[in-house]
């Protein structure tokens, strides 16, 4: 939590992500964003993924699926936090309904959706968003502020480059 309460924009994305597919399909169904892969002692995100499921399960909602938007692909944090962690556990409880949606993996409607995001920013001629270049508000970290001077230093040698 203590990079996010220092302004990174990681909440903010995957929420508007989450609501920009929500109004793709109308609303179709009621969801909740929950957030998994709390590592050690240090408070993260909540709700939880697995609390959240369990405390569904155990109100008598049985049937669910569990759409890991932030990963396009399988990797641990899918295969075994959800597959064999939080499902296991509401199964145990009787929420033998709980899934989760296939990633896109090598999926051909995926792969020729990046290509196509990757050639329209090539042919742009821009190397990052101008986004990149802004520190969160209470950054600290020295790496990132060289990173960010790297990126943002590239821009303008692109940009000299193609006028």
């Amino acid at each position: 939590m203590s990079v996010v309460n220092r302004g990174d924009t990681y909440p903010a994305e995957v929420a508007a992500t989450v609501h920009a597919v929500m109004t793709r399909l109308n609303f179709s169904n009621p969801y909740r964003l929950c957030w998994q892969s709390q590592v050690g002692p240090s408070a993260w995100l909540g709700a939880q993924t697995s609390d959240t499921v369990m405390a569904y399960v155990r109100k008598g909602q049985t049937d669910l699926i569990l759409i890991p938007i932030a990963f396009t692909s399988d990797h641990i944090e899918t295969l075994f936090e959800l597959d064999q962690e939080v499902i296991h556990e509401a199964k145990q409880e009787g929420g033998t309904g709980v899934k989760r949606a296939e990633s896109l993996n090598g999926s051909p409607t995926f792969i020729a959706a990046l290509a196509d995001v990757a050639e329209r920013h090539l042919r742009s001629g821009e190397v990052c968003s101008r986004q990149m270049g802004i520190r969160c508000q209470g950054c600290k970290s020295e790496r990132c502020l060289e990173q960010k001077r790297f990126f943002m230093n590239t821009e303008r040698k692109v940009e000299e480059v193609i006028r």
